[in-house]
């Protein structure tokens, strides 16, 4: 799944009015899985490689399949919910639960929808990669109905979310992220039919 999916998914799943540290840990803990994949492409941008060199060599190579491995691995998540459970009673207790609980969202839902390119979640024990038969982005692999299903489950989060929380700036954010999942292949099939 798209990054913003993962967030807005586990948003919906996690998050509770009224509890900022809380919500701003699912927020995080949601999007560090991708931040690795971030991180490479945008050096590797300002180093002036091209997506391909990104997407075809660097992505594979073993130092970062590791690294996206840890960020993604359901035992570092583990521990670290473990660790915010045994320090419940500090303040960034449950949030470091929450953190691991959207980190673990988002593997779980990364897990069904990479063909090729998917992580190693179960990292440090196992550099297992599962080849799964659908993508989230390859056409040839049901890519298509996947984004559906993928831009489905955004849509449903976006308007969870806009009914849990009132605050202007964070329903102009859902409506953004509705609008993207709706212009985004409006403007693919009016360009290339």
């Amino acid at each position: 799944m798209n990054t913003q999916t993962h967030l807005l998914l586990a948003s919906a799943v996690l998050t509770r009015r009224g509890e900022k540290a809380r919500n701003i840990a699912v927020v995080v803990g949601a999007l560090l899985p991708d931040l690795p994949v971030f991180a490479l492409f945008g050096i590797a941008s300002a180093m002036g490689y091209t997506s391909q060199d990104v997407f075809g060599d660097f992505y594979f190579r073993e130092e970062m399949r590791n690294l996206m491995g840890a960020f993604n691995s359901f035992f570092v998540a583990a521990l670290i919910a473990a660790g915010g459970w045994v320090f419940r009673e500090k303040s960034w207790g449950w949030p470091m639960v929450f953190l691991a609980a959207a980190m673990a969202i988002h593997a779980v839902t990364d897990l069904p929808v990479h063909v090729d390119d998917g992580h190693r979640h179960f990292w440090p024990f196992s550099s297992f990669v599962f080849s799964s038969p659908v993508s989230y982005w390859d056409q040839s692999h049901h890519g298509g109905l996947v984004s559906v299903i993928g831009a489905t489950l955004g849509i449903g989060s976006a308007i969870v979310l806009w009914r849990r929380f009132p605050a202007m700036w964070i329903r102009l954010l859902c409506a953004v992220a509705i609008a993207a999942y709706i212009a985004v292949p409006v403007y693919w099939i009016w360009m290339f039919g």
